[in-house]
């Protein structure tokens, strides 16, 4: 298994970059968003990913709480 560093960073971008390059189609209206934009945002408790489709105006959210 093969592990890449991305050096500068933060896991939250990470995962923000993951789901701009794997979730790219809308459940909706099947539209392929090859552009991702994705936004990522944390109040401390909880980080929030969103995505927009620029064809329906579909809104998903990924939701991770943090315990701590």
């Amino acid at each position: 298994m093969v592990t890449r560093v991305t050096k500068g960073r933060t896991p939250i971008e990470r995962l923000r970059r993951r789901y701009e390059t794997t979730d790219t189609k809308c459940p909706d209206c099947g539209y392929v968003d090859e552009e991702g934009n994705w936004t990522s945002g944390s109040n401390g408790g909880r980080i929030v990913y969103r995505h927009v489709c620029p064809s329906c105006g579909a809104d998903r959210e990924h939701v991770f709480r943090l315990s701590g």
